[in-house]
């Protein structure tokens, strides 16, 4: 593991750096633009983030390595995921380049970087780090059932497709939450999450098995010696997606979670890359969630989370309502409008549960 405090992070995102497609590039940046220096990207070079995720400021894009050497790096982080685990040889080197100038790899693909003997021998040589954020830890197990026995509140944000703000909505609230004196702690099971707060666990990596497991074990270590009542649990897929629905049910049943909220993007219709899937309609999501959610203990999705980025504020200030109108529940965007609604409803219904 590598502490990104007082650490410069050069981010390679080689003809993919946007919101969508580098979504690892774009979390980190949207909560960590002080510790980023570059993006490389030659498709975009010449840019800054600001111009091209409309945050980052002037955090410039650039061609390569080498056009950032004259800026004191620390970490070549590895800024988007690939379909597969394999290792393409643009990346393998680049890493190297990274590694001869003795300077820490942050990799979030499948193909376990550490493992190879050609980069573990120049990392060792060069006496520094290579971070595998996708490397389940050691001694997981299937789940134990534990979470019913703590006192905290869990809520886990679920989505009707990938991409569509699960890990922000949970970021957001989180915040919200304790800045309104409500502890609440934040559990990544994603790398993004990782890189944002310095620890979870990478869930789409771990055995089939154990991801009900693992995902216990994460919430336990999440409150232990904290003061927390809230845990906001970051959702991964979505239960209809035909590739990745395995990993958000395993989550689902390991949060154990008391409350949801369900993320969605504005007029999404079909899963992305997935045209002939179309989505369900949000009533029937919710039903869909709460019922498979519910075999081990109940649980209300009390919220949605919707994603605006491509509209006006008028736009989405008209989908949210429509969303509310037919849902009956409490909706916002938010980074368009914060993240009030969601942690209030939250809190009512915690409250509530309380009494």
């Amino acid at each position: 593991m590598i502490n990104f405090d007082n650490k410069n992070v050069v981010i390679y995102a080689e003809g993919r750096f946007d919101s969508t497609n580098a979504k690892v590039a774009a979390s980190f940046i949207r909560y960590h633009a002080d510790k980023c220096v570059a993006v490389i990207d030659s498709t975009k070079a010449g840019a800054t983030c600001e111009e091209i995720l409309g945050y980052g400021g002037n955090i410039p894009v650039v061609s390569d390595l080498p056009s950032t050497l004259d800026k004191q790096i620390d970490v070549f982080m590895i800024g988007n995921g690939l379909f597969h685990s394999d290792l393409p040889q643009e990346y393998r080197e680049n890493i190297k380049r990274a590694l001869e100038q003795k300077v820490h790899v942050v990799s979030g693909i499948h193909y376990r970087l550490a493992q190879d003997p050609e980069l573990k021998a120049l990392a060792d040589k060069m006496g520094v780090v290579i971070w595998d954020t996708k490397e389940p830890p050691a001694g997981l197990g299937t789940s134990q059932y534990k979470l019913l026995d703590i006192p905290q509140f869990i809520v886990h944000t679920v989505g009707s497709d990938c991409r569509v703000g699960k890990k922000n909505t949970a970021l957001e609230v989180t915040n919200y939450l304790n800045q309104q004196g409500t502890e609440t702690v934040f559990a990544a099971m994603g790398q993004s999450g990782i890189y944002i707060t310095g620890k979870g666990i990478a869930i789409d990596a771990v055995p089939s098995d154990f991801v009900a497991g693992a995902t216990e074990k994460l919430i336990l270590d999440s409150v232990s010696g904290s003061n927390a009542v809230v845990v906001l649990v970051e959702g991964q897929g979505s239960i209809t997606h035909p590739a990745y629905s395995a990993v958000t049910l395993g989550l689902l049943h390991g949060s154990m979670p008391h409350a949801l909220i369900l993320c969605h993007e504005a007029n999404l219709e079909a899963h992305k890359n997935w045209e002939k899937t179309p989505l369900l309609s949000l009533n029937q999501l919710i039903d869909t969630y709460e019922t498979l959610g519910g075999y081990l203990r109940p649980c209300k999705v009390v919220g949605v989370s919707v994603n605006c980025k491509s509209l006006s504020d008028d736009e989405a200030r008209d989908v949210i309502a429509q969303v509310e109108q037919d849902t009956g529940l409490p909706a916002t965007d938010v980074y368009k409008f914060g993240a009030q609604k969601l942690a209030d409803a939250v809190e009512s219904f915690r409250n509530n549960k309380n009494k």
